[in-house]
Order: structure tokens, then C-alpha cells, then sequence
């Protein structure tokens, strides 16, 4: 039975601000990577080569190896969202105390869940391109290359999402900004050097150079989260080999969510293995596009960062005006932001999409899709925001069960069915379309009823 502790202020529109902006900030450094990777491959070209397919299946090996790495780190790192449902909540009831010993196991834990993943990729990365996501020749040697050399930071990766978890459970997400910001700066300027090579020091890298660099800024991003952590978070820590009551908890919600996030990453990377199978020129363009698409939806989680720290402070306050109010009002600005941002795409897509890759048969080919990912954007809103409030109250099992559900009743179906009788990458964005519409309404009205019975 949940008792109010105390009285929590209502959230406003400046409080979530406060919350979503340095999220915003610091979530969107991610895709600008992989983006910047993009950039750099698509307009510098690869290795010296001016042939415009050779440029072409660069951007392509870019794009799919990008997307694994993306896939492992939403699949393990989903500790973030558990860390920060469990933090949120006993700081909202005031037993912070309790997570003491809770925080290192947690460390501890994603470190060895790490090297086991980086372990098992790294040595099968080959076949999973060739036999999975139908990369061929120069797509696979490339894409190949480049996640064996990204993928050796992933442990390091999973450690420091999952504390900017343990920030976000303390209504703080100043620090990842901070922290991911200095590191997707140095990851670009790493870019262009490690790429291109710099004077008679460093040599062109090519993909390569791409993925060390993001290596680089995994290394030093992994050493800022920690200095935050130890010396400047006032959070206590204890190193106990006594598990702590809630790491049970812990894994029972980050299991879910892992689970959710394996089905979500399987549907994105069967929209990169139909788009390979439709041709080169259709796999760049939907690398770019999905990239784009994945900027958009780190910027739109600000609001699901924001909305998860909220939900679970007030569901550990036992506030339901509060929990009300704080759907409401992220809903609200995350579908104006989402609507900002498909105007500004559809104004300006000519000049963004001559940023990203220099090639006239991908400008040719994207308007085909362009209309429908900017439809996509406000669905994602409402989807993104409603995961954020039920993560942040912990119901990992229901946003399984939603993805599932989704995938299977949605994106699939309009995926074969369309393909099946009109193949083309437009077909996929459908797919994507039906997929974020049952991920953004079934939420939607379940939070409503659940609210009622609060």
C-alpha cells in the first residue's frame, strides 16, 4: 500500500525544461556520431576512391555496423532506465540510503555483462553482417572493420549509461550532458583526423579511423562519468559483497526491458536487411534516413528522460495530481518539438541531406520517403514520452508486452505484406509508421485507466 511521504511541488513546464534540455543536449551526441561517421564517409569518400558505388557501400557499412553497435548498446544498456526507475523512486520517498551498495553492484555487474557481449560480437560480427543483414563484398569487409574496432569501448559504454541513470534517478542530467558533449566533441574532431589523416602523423584511416575515434571518446567519456560519480555527486558508496535487497528488482525491470529492446532492434535491423536486399543505392539511402531518424528520436527522449525521472519521484511520493500532470504536460511539449522538427526537415531537407552524403542518386531517391518520416516524428513524441513515464514507475513488463505486441500486430505485417506486393523502401517507413502508432495509443489509454484506479 503506498502512503504519501510528503508534498511534492507539481511539475511545470520550467522544471521539465530544466530536466529535458541538458537531456536533450546530451542524448543527441549519439546519433550525431553516427551521423558525423556518415558525413565524413559520404561526402569525403573512402579510402581515396571517387567511384560513386564504392562511396556508396562505405555509407551503407557505416550505417549497418552503426546500427549494431546502437542495437547492443539500447539492448544492455537498458540497466539506465532500471537504475534510474529504482533511484528515482527512494529519492522521491527519501531512502537514498538504501541505494549505497546498490550503485557499485550495479557497476559492477554491466562490466561483466560487457565483456561477455564484446566477447561474443567481436568474433561473430562477420556472419552476423553476411548472413543476417545480407551485407555483401566491400558492405560487409567495411561494416566488418568497423564495429570490431568500436565494439572493444562497449563495456566501457554500458558502465557509463548506466550511471547517468543513477543521475537522471537524482533529478539530474547536467552531468551526462556535460559529459557527453565533451566526448561527442572529441569523437568529431577525431573524425576528420583519423579519416582523412592529419599532416605526415597520422595516416588515412578511412572506416577504420571512423570507429577509432568514437573509440577514443568512449574511453574518455567512461573516465569523466566516473570522476562525477566519486567526487562530485555526494551520493554514498559502499562496496559490499551482500547484495543489496533491491538489486532483484533491478534486474527484474532492466530483464524486461531487455527483452522489449531485442524485438525493437530486431525490427530496425530487418528494415536494414530489406533495404539491402533492394539494392546499394536503397541501403545508403535508408542508412542516412534511418540515422536521421535515430537523431530524431535521441532528441525526442529528452522528454522520456525527463518524464522518467518525474514518474518515478512522484510514484515514490505517492502524488497522482503530480503523475497526471507530468504526462500531460511532456506530451504537450514533446509533440510541439516533434512537429518543430518536421517542418524544419521538410524546409530544409535538400540542404541537410547535402551535409550528409554527396551523391546524386541517394538526393534523387530520398524524397520518396521524406513525407512519411516527417509523419513519423509526432507518433514517436507520444510513444517516447508514455515509455519514459512507465519506466520511470517501473513497468518494464507492460512496455515488453507493448513492443511485443506492436512489432507483431503492426510493423511486421505492413512490413511483408507490403513488400509482398509492392517492394521498396517506402514500404518499411509504413511499417515504422503502424509500429510507433500501437507503441504511442496503447500506453496512452492503459496509463489512463491505471491513473483512475491509483
Amino acid at each position: 500500500m503506498c502512503k504519501k511521504s510528503t508534498i511534492q511541488k507539481l511539475p511545470t513546464y520550467r522544471s521539465i525544461w530544466n530536466l529535458a534540455l541538458p537531456a536533450m543536449l546530451g542524448g543527441i551526441v549519439e546519433p550525431v556520431l553516427s551521423l558525423t561517421d556518415l558525413a565524413v564517409v559520404g561526402n569525403i569518400g573512402y579510402n581515396n576512391f571517387s567511384e560513386s558505388n564504392e562511396n556508396l557501400s562505405a555509407v551503407a557499412a557505416v550505417g549497418i555496423a552503426g546500427s549494431l553497435i546502437s542495437a547492443l548498446v539500447w539492448i544492455f544498456a537498458q540497466m539506465k532506465s532500471a537504475i534510474s526507475a529504482v533511484v528515482s523512486q527512494a529519492y522521491g520517498s527519501f531512502r537514498m540510503r538504501n541505494m549505497a551498495s546498490l550503485i557499485p553492484q550495479m557497476i559492477y555487474f554491466n562490466a561483466i555483462v560487457g565483456v561477455v557481449a564484446l566477447l561474443i560480437t567481436y568474433f561473430t560480427s562477420a556472419w552476423i553482417f553476411e548472413h543476417v543483414l545480407s551485407a555483401k563484398g566491400a558492405i560487409l569487409e567495411d561494416a566488418t572493420a568497423y564495429f570490431n574496432i568500436r565494439v572493444l569501448g562497449f563495456p566501457l559504454t554500458l558502465i557509463t549509461f548506466s550511471v547517468f541513470g543513477v543521475f537522471r534517478g537524482v533529478q539530474n542530467t547536467w552531468w551526462a550532458m556535460v559529459i557527453s558533449i565533451i566526448g561527442g566533441t572529441v569523437n568529431i574532431l577525431l573524425d576528420f583526423i583519423f579519416v582523412l589523416g592529419w599532416w605526415d602523423i597520422v595516416a588515412p584511416m578511412g572506416v577504420e579511423g571512423a570507429a577509432w575515434a568514437s573509440f577514443v571518446a568512449q574511453v574518455l567519456m567512461f573516465l569523466l562519468t566516473i570522476y562525477f560519480l566519486v567526487f562530485k555527486s555526494g551520493i554514498k558508496l559502499i562496496h559490499s559483497l551482500r547484495i543489496n535487497f533491491a538489486f532483484r528488482e533491478l534486474l527484474l525491470i532492466a530483464g524486461n526491458l531487455v527483452l522489449r529492446t531485442v524485438v525493437l532492434n530486431v525490427a530496425l535491423m530487418l528494415t536494414h536487411k530489406f533495404a539491402n536486399i533492394y539494392g546499394t543505392v536503397e541501403a545508403a539511402t535508408h542508412a542516412v534516413m534511418l540515422n536521421l531518424w535515430l537523431f530524431s528520436a535521441f532528441f525526442l527522449d529528452a522528454f522520456a528522460t525527463s518524464a522518467n525521472a518525474m514518474a518515478g519521484k512522484f510514484l515514490g511520493a505517492c502524488d497522482k495530481d503530480a503523475m497526471q500532470r507530468n504526462l500531460n504536460r511532456h506530451l504537450m511539449l514533446s509533440i510541439v518539438v516533434a512537429i518543430l522538427l518536421s517542418a524544419l526537415l521538410m524546409i530544409f531537407h535538400s540542404g541537410i541531406m547535402g551535409v550528409l552524403i554527396d551523391n546524386e542518386k541517394v538526393w534523387g531517391f530520398y524524397p520518396l520517403v521524406l513525407p512519411l518520416f516527417a509523419l513519423c516524428l509526432p507518433v514517436n513524441a507520444l510513444a517516447f514520452a508514455l515509455d519514459g513515464v512507465f519506466k520511470g514507475m517501473g513497468k518494464a513488463k507492460f512496455l515488453r508486452n507493448v513492443l511485443f505486441i506492436s512489432t507483431l500486430f503492426g510493423f511486421l505485417p505492413v512490413l511483408l505484406i507490403g513488400d509482398y506486393i509492392s517492394p521498396g523502401i517506402e514500404i518499411i517507413w509504413y511499417a515504422i509508421i503502424a509500429w510507433m502508432l500501437l507503441r504511442g495509443f496503447i500506453p496512452y489509454f492503459y496509463f489512463k485507466w491505471w491513473i483512475k484506479r491509483f
